[in-house]
């Protein structure tokens, strides 16, 4: 029988798979199915315990990394941040993406940028954006789900940790944007920011510009000892 993690990427191959062609087109439907298998998924599906999270624990990196599956239509990965960590603020061009914890608890907070312009944000630019009212999310929190033009920045703190999640992208970071090239990971500061007065998701419009990847935010890799996926190719 197929492991819980098993089927999950099965769905997430037909949601997104084949999106490097022109004519593709996201069916909800889909998309929907895919999102209620997420919030299924637990740590003892992917195996998770606390020999992992106690290693995470004495390690000097802020953040651990288990891949589990990559091709050129989806990445599913565990991020795994030591306690107090931040992940800084950072985008998904393009991209859909879901985002289930399945150890401790963190911090979201999401923005959305306010230009729906596809092209490559440049060192020198401001961004407009909405920042989205934050939530906090645990292993018996919904699957939280980004698009490329809805809530595609975010900004992620563990406060009860080691805090793990498990994240599926499409299409991964490294591939091409059509027409620019390759796809890549943009880190952002807010520079200015005014409350909104509608009691609404957004509680704020902010300015954000361009800062270069944290030095002290870095990673290192961890084996994933999970069910494995084999059975997808490009």
């Amino acid at each position: 029988m197929a492991s819980a993690i098993e089927i999950l990427a099965k769905q997430a191959m037909k949601t997104f798979g084949d999106r490097r062609s022109v004519s593709y087109r996201l069916c909800q439907k889909n998309l929907d199915k895919l999102w209620n298998l997420m919030n299924k998924i637990t740590a003892q599906d992917v195996k998770l315990d606390d020999s992992v999270l106690n290693y995470v624990n004495i390690q000097p990196a802020p953040m651990c990394v288990m891949d589990i599956f990559e091709n050129k239509d989806i990445t599913i990965a565990i991020f795994i941040l030591k306690h107090g960590v931040m992940m800084p603020m950072h985008d998904h061009p393009g991209m859909h993406g879901l985002l289930k914890v399945i150890s401790g608890i963190v911090e979201l907070n999401s923005y959305s940028l306010k230009t729906k312009s596809d092209h490559i944000i440049k060192a020198n630019e401001e961004i407009a954006a909405l920042r989205h009212r934050p939530v906090t999310l645990h292993s018996n929190s919904l699957a939280c789900v980004l698009t490329p033009s809805d809530k595609n920045l975010h900004q992620i703190s563990c406060i009860e940790g080691p805090a793990a999640f498990l994240d599926i992208l499409s299409p991964p970071y490294d591939v091409d944007i059509f027409g620019h090239g390759p796809r890549p990971c943009t880190y952002f500061k807010v520079i200015r920011s005014k409350l909104c007065a509608e009691c609404t998701d957004v509680i704020e419009e902010v300015h954000l510009s361009v800062v270069e990847s944290p030095p002290d935010f870095y990673s290192t890799s961890l084996e994933y000892i999970g069910p494995p996926l084999k059975t997808y190719n490009d």
